[in-house]
C-alpha cells in the first residue's frame, strides 16, 4: 500500500485505469470492503493450508498431478481458503459497523 502511495505521489500515477474492467473493479471493491476479514483470516488460511496439502498426499491421484511440494501451490490453495472466508465471516464487518449484513458487499 505505502508502494502505491509513493508511487502515485512520486511518477504522477493514475490507478484509475483498472476500473475500466468490470471484473478487475469488483474484486477491488469487494477487497476494499473487507479488508478487515482479509487482515484476520489470511493468516489462518496459509496455516491451515499446510495440513489441508499434507491430507492430499494421500490422494494418488493428486500426488502425481498436483504440485503438492510447491510454494506456489500452498499459496493458491491459502487464496483459495482466504475467498472462502470472506463470505463466509465478512458480514460481522457489516453488523460490526452498524450496516445491513451483505453476503458479498
Amino acid at each position: 500500500m505505502t508502494l502505491l502511495v509513493y508511487a502515485k505521489e512520486r511518477f504522477s500515477a493514475d490507478f484509475a485505469g483498472p476500473a475500466r474492467f468490470r471484473r478487475l473493479d469488483r474484486i477491488v471493491t469487494v477487497s476494499n470492503a473487507r479488508a478487515v476479514t482479509i487482515c484476520l483470516w489470511h493468516g489462518i488460511a496459509l496455516v491451515l493450508a499446510v495440513p489441508l496439502i499434507d491430507r492430499f498426499w494421500d490422494v494418488p491421484t493428486f500426488e502425481t498431478y498436483l504440485p503438492l511440494d510447491s510454494q506456489w501451490f500452498l499459496f493458491g490453495v491459502g487464496w483459495v481458503l482466504l475467498a472462502l472466508s470472506v463470505p463466509a465471516c465478512g458480514w460481522v464487518e457489516d453488523v460490526a459497523a452498524r450496516r445491513r449484513p451483505r453476503l458479498l458487499p
